[in-house]
């Protein structure tokens, strides 16, 4: 007889029990996307025995168009994230705590993992309602330093904002190849998609060919969606789009009202800010190879020499 259980069995984890962490989110009640409030993250749990005050948590956020789910993905010929936590794990080279695989999935494809009033408000979904659902979910520690928040590319800024807005939540924080430095990484995906959107039409065309599945289809069609992804959540406004360009749609030229206002996203920017919530973090790990197709490498060279 077929046994159903009720977790995700497909890994046979050394260190590791697979569950799904189940949110009913307030935070994202009537999001102006329609999203789901009711959310499902897988989790990681270490076997055996809870430790004295708890297992350490690890919130792992995605890159832009990711999601918690798909890190478990199988890769076939290599392991997947969780496959390589849970080797690491089992050699000593990765510490035994729950992760957490965080789902902030939006009709855009991200959220930043920040409030947005034209995409819904991540950042309250998990610094308030992801972690009381965990420490009721688990038995883990209540000490901030035993807490990390790391993510890679949107994930890896989502990290430096949640960490530097909640210092005494996520003691530690984990960027790769963070969003920053605007100018080189976001602006040129603006300008790229700017043609694209007219030639098809307008932004409700675009909306179309993404609800079809034809949008990424296109050659330049990531680039459409993450501009318009990034601006809803960096530049909201009350219109019938919900959002603005930082530029003259026509001539091209920075608007310089908006630019700032979207600048002040930037983590070259808050995190400079937020030096005092910085410096009450007990680590900070930024890395970012020498090159980026996004130019990500400079924004990531320029934290690393910010007086904070």
């Amino acid at each position: 007889m077929s046994e159903i259980k009720p977790y995700y069995d497909v890994f046979d984890f050394k260190s590791f029990n697979i569950a799904t962490l189940h949110v009913d989110s307030e935070s994202l009640k009537g999001n102006p996307l329609g999203d789901t409030h009711l959310r499902k993250s897988p989790i990681l749990i270490p076997k055996g025995d809870t430790p004295k005050g708890g297992w350490p948590v690890v919130f792992v956020l995605s890159g832009f168009a990711g999601n918690g789910t798909k890190a478990f993905n199988d890769k076939g010929f290599e392991q997947n994230y969780p496959q390589d936590i849970d080797d690491l794990a089992s050699r000593g080279k990765a510490p035994l705590a729950v992760y957490v695989f965080v789902d902030a999935w939006t009709k855009w494809g991200g959220s930043q993992f920040i409030n947005s009033s034209s995409v819904g408000k991540y950042e309250d979904y998990i610094a308030c309602d992801m972690v009381a659902t965990v420490k009721d979910f688990v038995e883990v520690s209540d000490r901030a330093e035993n807490w990390a928040v790391v993510g890679g590319s949107s994930g890896g800024y989502g990290a430096l904002h949640l960490g530097s807005r909640y210092p005494n939540v996520f003691g530690r924080v984990a960027a790769i190849a963070p969003d920053s430095f605007f100018e080189a990484s976001l602006l040129p995906d603006i300008y790229k998609a700017l043609p694209v959107i007219h030639k098809m039409g307008g932004l409700q065309e675009v909306i179309k060919s993404l609800e079809k599945g034809r949008l990424l289809n296109s050659r330049s069609g990531f680039s459409v969606l993450n501009a318009i992804a990034m601006c809803k959540c960096y530049l909201p406004a009350d219109n019938k789009d919900g959002f603005e360009f930082p530029v003259d749609l026509d001539t091209g030229v920075r608007i310089e009202e908006r630019w700032q206002k979207l600048k002040q996203q930037d983590p070259v920017v808050f995190l400079h800010e937020r030096r005092d919530k910085v410096e009450k973090l007990a680590s900070v790990y930024v890395d970012v190879g020498l090159f980026d197709q996004y130019n990500l490498q400079f924004g990531g060279r320029q934290i690393r020499h910010l007086s904070i």
